[in-house]
């Protein structure tokens, strides 16, 4: 295998099994020594990114993982004075005997300790962003819209707080995950988005976090069967999987304007719409998850652009907002559907009343929207001029190379 092959396996599994491996240990150790956790996984994974380069793979990778990140945590523990308490009541696991399936239900519990924490519901999510799915600082930044710094302080209060609880919740029942249910699905939600389009600079789409937010929202129906709201997160996961083969080129996205509709995956589609299926409308009310749901199903039937039902996505997407009215991308993705079938001028207005709502993180998708209406309207000029306003707020390498591209289209 080669550096490179290494480097890409161990960010794959890294995505994969991070909240395994936090949960499983802590689970063993007791949450208490979450932050020792936390230290002795990262330390695991530089350790294999050196070793396995010169080594080869071990057989079972998770279980070397584990094997190696307790090795770390049992020397942090023995510097402590209550570490050979703890070590007297912890079994020593042997690396072949460890499979990968074996930390699921640990990691189940540990969302739901996450959910019971009494803090807010939003650093609860940035809690669960960051132990459990490896998202590192500037990734929940973007996905919760706040400052990094920001981000590093309730990350830094929220280790004494579990320290501090952690006795009460030596384990957490199933019976109670009902209760947490919209804590857990807006993590999968964040966990999910974050891989369709990553913060990281130079990167478009990463599907294992993709992957890896349907695996877990798989594993939570396995105890909530007929949950409506995790059965339209499915709908909407697979709906959205199914296009990547067609939503990226060399030189960056390919607008759904544009994709080849024949790499579409039919199966994953079909997927889709089997969990949609599922939901019984007259025992549940239509929630966010649904609504985008329904949105992303309009597209993937649609023969191409132009046949699209975009009066039906705009409806939707007013139900969306009625349900959302401070959620300023949804009004952004409105007026896109309506300028499908309204005339340009009046929506570029509704756009600009908008502009005093923004915060920097929604100015990417807002200029570049604005510049998409102008060219719409043939304002050739206006549409560069927001096209290259937009290239200030992203350091995303795709987004990038798709403004560029699309400016040199407005320019030949």
């Amino acid at each position: 295998m080669s550096n490179k092959d290494i480097d890409k396996l161990t960010d794959h599994l890294f995505r994969e099994y991070h909240g395994k491996m936090i949960s499983f240990l802590s689970a063993k150790f007791g949450y208490q020594q979450i932050d020792n956790i936390v230290d002795a996984v990262q330390e695991a994974f530089e350790i294999a990114l050196s070793e396995w380069r010169y080594k080869g793979t071990p057989k079972n990778c998770f279980g070397w993982l584990i094997y190696v990140s307790q090795n770390k945590l049992i020397n942090k523990i023995n510097r402590d004075s209550v570490g050979s308490k703890i070590l007297n009541r912890i079994s020593y696991e042997e690396e072949e005997s460890i499979a990968s399936h074996e930390a699921e239900d640990s990691l189940l519990q540990l969302l739901i300790f996450f959910s019971k924490i009494n803090v807010s519901d939003r650093n609860k999510l940035i809690i669960s962003l960051f132990y459990l799915c490896g998202f590192g600082y500037s990734e929940i930044s973007r996905a919760m819209m706040l400052p990094v710094e920001t981000i590093k302080k309730i990350i830094l209060r929220s280790q004494v707080l579990i320290k501090k609880i952690a006795i009460q919740y030596e384990k957490c029942e199933f019976e109670s995950l009902h209760n947490e249910m919209p804590h857990l699905l807006h993590v999968l939600y964040l966990m999910f988005n974050e891989g369709f389009k990553s913060a990281q600079k130079r990167e478009s789409i990463k599907k294992d976090l993709c992957f890896e937010a349907i695996r877990l929202s798989v594993l939570v129906k396995k105890y909530q069967e007929d949950h409506c709201e995790l059965n339209a997160l499915l709908a909407l996961f697979f709906f959205h999987v199914s296009r990547f083969p067609a939503r990226i080129q060399e030189n960056g996205w390919i607008s759904i304007q544009f994709q080849n509709r024949t790499l579409w995956d039919k199966n994953l589609i079909s997927e889709g719409y089997a969990y949609l299926n599922k939901i019984d409308l007259s025992k549940n009310r239509l929630n966010k998850y649904h609504l985008e749901a329904l949105i992303a199903s309009v597209h993937c039937s649609s023969p191409n652009y132009e046949k699209t039902d975009w009066r039906l996505i705009s409806t939707l997407y007013s139900q969306l907002e009625f349900l959302e009215p401070n959620a300023i991308a949804v009004k952004i993705n409105r007026v896109i559907a309506e300028s499908n079938y309204l005339p340009i001028t009046p929506l570029i207005k509704k756009m600009f009343d908008l502009e005093p709502m923004l915060n920097d993180f929604l100015k990417f998708p807002f200029y570049s929207s604005l510049a998409f209406l102008y060219e719409k309207g043939e304002k050739k000029e206006m549409a560069c001029h927001y096209y290259w306003c937009s290239l200030s707020y992203t350091n995303n390498q795709f987004d990038n190379e798709y403004i560029n591209l699309k400016l040199s289209l407005l320019h030949s």
